[in-house]
């Protein structure tokens, strides 16, 4: 039989004491850093002097209430919601597209947020790698990864990771749980038949659409439709008109982006011998639906639930 002595008990004590500590200090510990498409991203001071790089990365912080943290955007693609229309248009946009390197080094920043990999391209603002090196890091949309899955999950990823970044933990699980009951409300009814979706991005003469394996397929499918480009092998992809007729979608989900308007697609429709043959021209299932509501951003939910909306009214 053992027995415990003073200098023990306190050994005791103090490990026990240690490993509560590290219980409680080792989450935030792991969370210093952020592995974002490979790049290790710094969790420091909330950053405050924040550059979104496309628009619905700047939508992202605006749904975090990170507004004073932005110091600018670019690349607006659509109009932005009447929710965020007057603190979008509050933030300086620094250019059409990708601003230039050294206009956004000029500025300071101290976080670039990018939704596509575009922004980090030669054509863009150039690489990762070269704004660590300005001391500048950067976090890019957990979608635009090489070979990443679009999911709902990657897109609750992203709203976390900047709430790590901007100092916005709250406020990330806030809209986490709020978009979560949303969802909820998005189940589609098991005895009622799921309507053909065509989701239509731009050009006109060989339409770019929505293929299997991006945004616009899960939120045609979280929606309840069924994507009739499903078999393109990609994000999006062309499809001809004559296979369009031969799938004679039940309706048309028609981005409508600065770039490309539902108006635009409309008329090409109306004045297409193709497309007065669609089924979805002649009952006026034409739907307008804004770009970044079909991209991995926080707007895809609102996106589904449109199309939901949509989805459920068709007579089919």
């Amino acid at each position: 039989m053992g027995f415990v002595t003073f200098s023990s008990k306190w050994s005791v004590a103090w490990v026990r004491g240690f490993a509560l500590l590290l219980a409680l200090f080792w989450p935030a510990v792991q969370a210093q850093h952020i592995d974002n498409c490979g790049i290790s991203v710094p969790v420091e001071a909330p950053a405050q002097r924040v550059v979104a790089l496309n628009q619905h990365a700047a939508e992202a912080i605006l749904a975090l209430g990170a507004d004073k943290q932005l110091i600018g955007t670019a690349y607006q693609d659509d109009r932005p919601p009447s929710r965020w229309l007057a603190r979008f248009n509050a933030i300086p946009r620094l250019a059409d597209e990708y601003p230039n390197p050294e206009t956004l080094l000029g500025l300071q920043p101290d976080l670039l947020v990018a939704g596509f990999s575009s922004a980090f391209s030669d054509w863009g603002i150039g690489p990762r790698t070269r704004w660590q090196k300005y001391g500048v890091p950067s976090y890019l949309f957990e979608s635009s990864c090489p070979q990443a899955e679009v999911s709902l999950e990657g897109v609750f990823a992203d709203v976390m990771h900047l709430g790590q970044l901007l100092g916005r933990q709250s406020q990330a699980r806030r809209w986490q749980q709020a978009q979560q009951q949303r969802l909820r409300q998005l189940d589609w009814p098991a005895n009622q038949r799921k309507p053909r979706v065509l989701l239509w991005l731009r050009e006109y003469e060989l339409p770019y659409v929505a293929g299997c394996c991006g945004a616009g397929n899960l939120l045609i499918e979280r929606a309840g439709g069924i994507n009739v480009a499903k078999e393109l092998p990609k994000h999006w992809g062309h499809l001809s008109w004559e296979a369009v007729l031969a799938k004679q979608p039940d309706l048309i989900l028609m981005v409508d982006s600065n770039w490309s308007s539902f108006a635009q697609k409309q008329q090409h429709l109306h004045s297409s011998p193709f497309g007065r043959q669609l089924q979805a021209v002649k009952s006026n299932q034409l739907v307008p639906i804004g770009f970044s509501e079909t991209v991995a951003g926080v707007r895809l939910i609102d996106g589904m639930a449109l199309a939901h909306k949509r989805f459920l009214e068709v007579k089919l």
